[in-house]
């Protein structure tokens, strides 16, 4: 209820700023913080029954075409906290047709505390650009773990838990994990010192 309450009070604090803005016409696309598909499905009917006074099949169709190209990816990664807004941003990017420049409308709930929304414009440069990163590929390239591999991982990965403050990560725990049939080299957890994390780039 919170995040259908912030997607609403959000976007009234846009339309009171942005003069014309309208929620079924002024976007070609939406995309969503997505905690799960169900939950932005939710948001985008309430949004369209509220806001923008629809009711019936339209909110379906719209639903379709505006939205679901954004949860092309967040449906393959599931939850990525913060992050999960601008991979819904890549998937409508990725999936939608631009081109011309398109007005995106983005919701970003930021766990409830800051939520916000806002717009931007995508031009077919742009687009072309950030299919060419290759996002598809990366993510058929994963390896899947099995059942007991996930189970151990997750034995084994109880000391990087929220508020860990020193660690280091093994990254041969599950070694097939780095041989994926994609681009590399892949970007990694390897440390946290003083509760910063460190990343790295591995082969």
């Amino acid at each position: 209820m919170s995040y259908l309450d912030c997607c609403e009070k959000a976007y009234l604090a846009y339309e009171g700023k942005v003069q014309g803005a309208d929620y079924r016409d002024s976007f070609q696309y939406l995309a969503f913080h997505t905690p799960f598909g169900g939950m932005v499905k939710g948001a985008h009917r309430t949004m369209m029954r509220k806001v923008a006074k629809v009711k019936g099949a339209e909110i379906a169709e719209d639903f379709e075409r505006r939205v679901m190209p954004g949860l092309a990816y967040c449906r393959r990664v599931g939850n990525i906290m913060g992050a999960t807004v601008f991979l819904s941003l890549a998937g409508t990017v990725c999936n939608g047709r631009f081109d011309t420049p398109q007005r995106l409308g983005l919701f970003s709930y930021g766990s409830g505390c800051c939520s916000e929304f806002y717009s931007g414009v995508v031009t077919p440069d742009g687009a072309a650009r950030l299919r060419e990163m290759g996002i598809e590929d990366h993510l058929d390239s994963r390896y899947q773990l099995s059942l007991d591999e996930y189970d151990a991982l997750l034995r084994e990965s109880e000391f990087v838990r929220v508020g860990t403050r020193n660690t280091v990560v093994n990254q041969e725990y599950v070694p097939r994990t780095r041989r994926g049939t994609g681009p590399a080299p892949r970007l990694v957890l390897k440390a946290i010192k003083e509760f910063h994390r460190e990343y790295a780039w591995i082969d």
